[in-house]
């Protein structure tokens, strides 16, 4: 197996924290309650996340939108927060399955971003339309 389907294969083994994580973002921050943040604002986000394996660049974009007080400071803040558990996560298993290329580890780092975004958008929108929470 190449090293990028065994990134790919340990990014999806771990789909449900990733999954798990959102969903407390949303629920915590009761972003979806909130009438100044929109499906869009979040979908602007995953498109950042696909063109870039970089939580820099990703960080950079969600300090901007708070100061531009597009995403509220709780928010932003919990998003932050969880961009920086992901890196964690995504480094440490990658140094348990010895995976030591940093191209690699970023790679796992970008999947991991990637869905995170994605599982944050639905459980915003399913809340937002009157969806089911939990």
């Amino acid at each position: 197996m190449t090293a990028t389907k065994n990134v790919l294969k340990l990014v999806e083994e771990n789909l449900d924290y990733l999954v798990e994580l959102a969903e407390k973002c949303i629920e915590q921050t009761n972003a979806a309650g909130r009438r100044d943040l929109e499906e869009s604002q979040l979908r602007n986000l995953q498109n950042l996340a696909a063109a870039t394996d970089s939580l820099a660049v990703i960080k950079n974009y969600i300090g901007y939108q708070m100061g531009r007080e597009e995403l509220f400071p709780q928010f932003a803040q919990r998003l932050l927060t969880d961009l920086d558990q992901i890196k964690n996560k995504a480094e440490t298993l990658c140094r348990e399955h010895q995976i030591t290329d940093p191209g690699q580890v970023a790679k796992a780092r970008g999947e991991m971003t990637r869905y995170y975004f994605g599982f944050l958008t639905r459980k915003f929108v399913t809340v937002k339309k009157g969806g089911r929470q939990g």
